[in-house]
């Protein structure tokens, strides 16, 4: 009977390691997901801008139409707007902090973010497509530096989950 709870516990132990090492993992690769889908609203917002000759809250609501994570703050964004609440940089960054809290952007990612409100808030449609060309390349760099990091990260997380499990047991045992 001892050594089926033993065993047991070295299953339940070893499990909940790697499975915190999966979990690490997951948010890593969460957090690129993330700010691909950001790259691809605020380009379609750019376009929209630029193309279309849209105004913000028009622009932030057709992003707000796409499916994902965002889509609840651009909608926030788009609906404030209209209703005249307050300028742009104060809506932007009230919703930025109602609805990025539980992303797994980083706090780098979310002022960078905020940087970009102050910059487009009072413009006309030429400056505010340069502000959004500034936040384009910005989130582009990002973006290339973590799909050149997420396989060796994201390997070694797992790999580390597994090795503190199995560390554990030896100790334990």
């Amino acid at each position: 009977m001892r050594g089926i709870l033993k065993i047991a516990g070295s299953i339940a132990v070893l499990s909940a390691c790697a499975g915190f090492g999966f979990f690490a993992a997951s948010e890593i690769e969460r957090r690129y997901q993330q700010l691909k889908a950001l790259y691809a609203a605020f380009l379609l917002i750019q376009g929209d801008i630029r193309y279309r000759k849209s105004s913000l809250p028009e622009a932030f609501l057709t992003a707000s139409k796409r499916e994902g994570d965002f889509s609840v703050f651009f909608g926030g964004v788009a609906e404030r707007l209209y209703a005249y609440e307050a300028d742009f940089e104060q809506v932007f960054c009230e919703e930025l902090k109602k609805n990025m809290g539980e992303s797994a952007l980083k706090k780098k990612d979310i002022a960078l973010l905020a940087q970009l409100s102050g910059m487009c808030g009072k413009m006309d449609g030429t400056l505010q497509t340069t502000a959004f060309d500034w936040y384009l390349s910005q989130a582009e760099k990002e973006i290339d530096l973590l799909s050149a990091e997420n396989a060796q990260k994201t390997a070694l997380l797992k790999r580390m989950g597994i090795l503190a499990g199995i560390f554990l047991l030896v100790l334990l045992l």
